[in-house]
């Protein structure tokens, strides 16, 4: 038998190249289904190398026999393309290694040749003959067909399926997501509409093969998901993986199409992030596959979408994603989904930053961002009252620094006196209630200053040239925070700063008998001072008050005194120190006991 098989060898050898090329692949199609049949009973004798030798050598022969027969010219070239007849070729294959399974089920070969030359068909087939949609959408289906097929074989026909598959899904996530980026790309960029168009037969920017791409993404990320645990895939990668990739890719495509719908575009992208946001938020289940899909899909459309509006400097839209931020931030906060001093931060960072936008875009007149900053400010500050001694307290007083700085930056662009004025006026009305829970008083000092400087703003505002416009409010907000937060001090520490500025400025300047309004009023004011000092024992009102009378009555004596006749200066003059001679010792025993009157009031 062997000298036969050698004798037949030897003899094809020396005359192969005169035979004629239709018996030449006779005898390689011959050669191939006697080694096919032969790995037959070779399996059923237990002779399992030899089974496999076989196989593996009619597979290739017939994979030789089929394309050779084209290169030789069996087949024209011009009947059929190279990429079609390549697909039926490996359809060929699989369909007879399928066939040989069912005969000799133990040949390992015969199954791995049918799984993975069926994956080339369908591939090579309908790559120039249908749309990437619908091309895409063969390949899902070879996808789900291998793994099925395959989960219900051997362990080694699960790997190569598994192995097979995941190639192949992967290949259309990439390709399909690519073609869906390449329609955002185009339509914002005339450089890339030209590549693409080269890339992609036809129109880049067209509706519906953008949307059908995108549903055969999904469709393929849903599978993946789907088939990801308790198949031939999950013997390959593991569920948790497939489940991310999946959702990942079908997420970044939804996320790119959105854009391109028409006339909602980019809105329509924020409302199904913040949708996705909110159902992450609101379920109660905080594990399992359907909220990983959930969280996954609503970090890459927010990421997706705030790079597109990043990118396209579209600051309203960016306005409208840190207002939802911030929202989403106090949802958090409400399901215990984070602490409260990261919602302080996010959500008071998120809406200023909303503000700023929607300001520099225009929405919102600059006044009204400037004013709308500071009311986040009071806010942030009205919230530390009722949060006094939480952890979250400095978040919220530092975060109000921060928006009232702002307000102040911004206003400063359009009204640097009453913009200023108005600002801080409105941050410092809750600032007065936070410094006055006991454990705050401090903060007074840092309202009752913002209000000063928000005075003086709205008095330059208003071009007063008036000396009291200038020291008379800041005076009472000086005296009233004195008597809210140093009533237990001495009279010098809570009332004479107010004091001294209310009264001393005006009357150094009253000196002229025209200004005899101002005059008049320092003098009852000084009076009340005086009196108030003596009935409730306080020093700082008794001495400021008989300063300023004592500076009043001097400087209008100096007045007048050139128009009296001197002799009766003089007259008077020596009256007054006979008077202080002769009585000389009560005198100076009246002067220590005014002192140590003075001096032992408050």
């Amino acid at each position: 038998m062997l000298l036969l098989l050698a004798a037949g060898v030897t003899f094809l050898a020396v005359t192969w190249d005169s035979l004629s090329v239709p018996v030449q692949a006779s005898i390689m199609a011959t050669l191939a289904a006697l080694a096919l049949a032969g790995a037959v009973p070779a399996s059923r004798k237990k002779l399992a190398g030899t089974a496999e030798a076989l196989a593996i050598l009619g597979g290739g022969l017939l994979i030789v026999d089929l394309f050779g027969a084209r290169e030789l010219g069996l087949v024209p070239e011009s009947a059929i393309s190279g990429l079609s007849y390549a697909g039926i070729a490996f359809a060929a294959v699989a369909a007879i290694n399928l066939l040989m399974t069912r005969i000799a089920p133990t040949v390992k070969t015969f199954g791995l040749t049918a799984v993975i030359a069926g994956q080339l068909p369908l591939t090579l087939v309908l790559i120039h003959h249908v749309s990437l949609p619908l091309y895409l959408f063969a390949l899902v289906i070879q996808v789900a067909v291998t793994v099925l097929w395959t989960n219900l074989s051997t362990r080694l026909l699960q790997l190569t399926g598994g192995i097979c598959a995941a190639l192949f899904l992967a290949i259309v996530l990439l390709v399909g997501t690519t073609r869906v980026l390449f329609g955002l790309l185009s339509t914002h960029s005339p450089t890339w509409a030209d590549y693409t168009r080269d890339v992609f037969a036809g129109s880049t920017t067209a509706f519906w093969p953008v949307l059908a791409t995108t549903a055969v993404v999904c469709l393929a990320a849903l599978l993946g998901t789907v088939l990801a645990r308790k198949t031939a895939l999950s013997a390959v990668l593991p569920p948790s993986t497939t489940e991310f990739i999946g959702t990942a890719f079908g997420a970044f495509a939804i996320a790119v199409f959105l854009p391109q719908l028409p006339v909602v575009d980019r809105w329509v992208t924020t409302g199904v992030a913040t949708a996705l946001g909110l159902a992450v938020l609101l379920r109660n289940r905080r594990t399992g596959v359907v909220t990983l899909v959930l969280r996954i899909a609503a970090v890459i459309v927010a990421s997706v979408d705030l790079m597109l509006c990043s990118l396209l400097a579209d600051l309203l839209q960016l306005g409208l994603i840190s207002a939802l931020i911030a929202g989403l931030s106090l949802i958090a906060a409400w399901r215990k989904r984070t602490t409260l001093t990261a919602t302080v931060w996010i959500a008071a960072s998120a809406a200023q930053l909303a503000i700023l936008f929607a300001t520099s875009d225009g929405f919102f007149s600059t006044w009204t961002g400037a004013i709308a900053l500071s009311v986040v400010g009071a806010v942030l500050i009205g919230f530390a009252c009722v949060s006094v001694g939480e952890l979250h307290e400095s978040a919220l007083t530092l975060s109000a620094i921060f928006a009232i700085s702002l307000g102040e930056l911004v206003v400063l662009y359009v009204s640097p006196d009453t913009g200023t004025g108005v600002v801080l006026t409105i941050a410092a009305a809750p600032l007065v209630a936070y410094g006055m829970q006991p454990q705050r008083r401090d903060a007074l000092l840092a309202a009752g200053t913002l209000l000063v400087i928000a005075n003086t703003a709205f008095v330059l505002g208003a071009g007063a040239t008036t000396l009291e416009w200038f020291t008379l409010p800041p005076a009472t907000i000086m005296l009233a925070l004195g008597l809210l937060r140093w009533r237990d001090q001495p009279s010098w520490v809570y009332l004479g700063p107010g004091l001294l500025l209310g009264l001393v400025p005006s009357a150094l300047v009253a000196s002229s008998n025209h200004d005899f309004l101002r005059i008049t009023f320092v003098v009852a004011a000084a009076v009340t001072i005086v009196a108030l000092g003596t009935r409730f024992g306080l020093q700082a009102p008794f001495v400021i008050g008989a300063a300023v009378l004592t500076k009043i009555a001097l400087w209008q004596l100096i007045e007048v005194a050139p128009l009296i006749p001197r002799w009766i200066t003089l007259a008077t003059a020596g009256a007054i120190l006979l008077t202080l001679g002769a009585t000389y010792e009560r005198r100076l025993q009246n002067a220590k006991q005014a002192a140590h009157w003075i001096s032992a009031l408050r």
